[in-house]
């Protein structure tokens, strides 16, 4: 059981008539109920002001897991619970759909909910000895060449451990949430998504030199770009990042707050894999 929500902010991408429709909907139903709430658009282009956030409570988003996944970075430091309405494709971190949302957060509003605790990457790049550029990934960290299947050399290394130098195409550095991902297509494996570990997971390593790993992130992964011969980037959730240079560092930690996404009570990550078609049954 959780604490009772009185003040959400929804939150839905510009441009989307369907969430826009259906935040006005939910606005009201909230006043009706006795709820403040407030709606906000957000786009690609610029996050939200801090103050978009004074006083929520709970954050619902109205999209896909790419609209939850860009909001989680924009909070991560206000320790925010966020819940997500699945507008989009697979949804595995969106837990409400279009046609059960009022029962759900009728639940959820008075408190019939529990808290899932998600590790959140934060990283930075040194570049010549100085930070270059930081941020935050919920789902994954992918240092690769984009679209041209060109290897690139990476030396990595987990504390003071070396655990070798990698030719690939890339290397994914991947949360248990982000685990049924990109990295669960690139042969990594599906991890509980409440444990504080990191999967590394290689993109068509040369000869399968590098198998994919799972490490408790109780020390700094620092992943060094040895040489490339074509611009080689670093991309945050598939969302954003930025083009990294030879010589530059990537180091990674768990993030000091977790992500907390409101998961109704009748949520269960068994079924969801099911659902989404990771698990089959005979």
């Amino acid at each position: 059981m959780g604490k009772i929500i009185t003040k959400i902010v929804i939150v839905h991408s510009s441009g989307n008539e369907l969430a826009h429709g259906m935040a006005g909907q939910i606005r009201d139903w909230l006043f009706h109920e006795g709820r403040s709430a407030r709606i906000v658009e957000t786009s690609r282009e610029a996050a939200p002001p801090a103050e978009t956030w004074a006083g929520a409570e709970m954050i619902l988003t109205l999209g896909g897991d790419g609209t939850l996944l860009a909001v989680a970075r924009a909070v991560q430091d206000l320790s925010i619970p966020i819940l997500g309405l699945n507008l989009g494709t697979v949804g595995f971190l969106t837990e409400m759909s279009p046609t059960d949302w009022r029962d759900s957060l009728t639940a959820i509003l008075r408190g019939e909910y529990d808290m899932s605790l998600r590790l959140v990457i934060s990283f930075h790049v040194v570049r010549r000895g100085q930070e270059f550029y930081k941020g935050y990934a919920i789902n994954d960290l992918v240092i690769s060449c984009g679209s041209l299947a060109r290897m690139i050399r990476l030396d990595m290394w987990y504390g003071n451990d070396h655990l070798g130098t990698v030719r690939a195409d890339g290397m994914i550095v991947s949360t248990p949430t982000g685990s049924s991902g990109y990295s669960i297509s690139a042969g990594g494996p599906l991890i509980y998504p409440e444990l504080n570990v990191f999967a590394l997971t290689p993109i068509c390593p040369f000869l399968h030199a590098f198998r994919p790993m799972v490490l408790p992130f109780e020390k700094d992964l620092r992943v060094l770009v040895r040489d490339a011969d074509v611009d080689v980037y670093l991309t945050q959730d598939g969302q954003t990042g930025v083009v990294l240079a030879p010589g530059d560092n990537v180091i990674a930690s768990r993030a000091e707050k977790p992500l907390n996404l409101i998961r109704p009570l009748h949520s269960h990550y068994a079924h969801k894999l099911k659902s989404k078609g990771f698990v089959r049954e005979s």
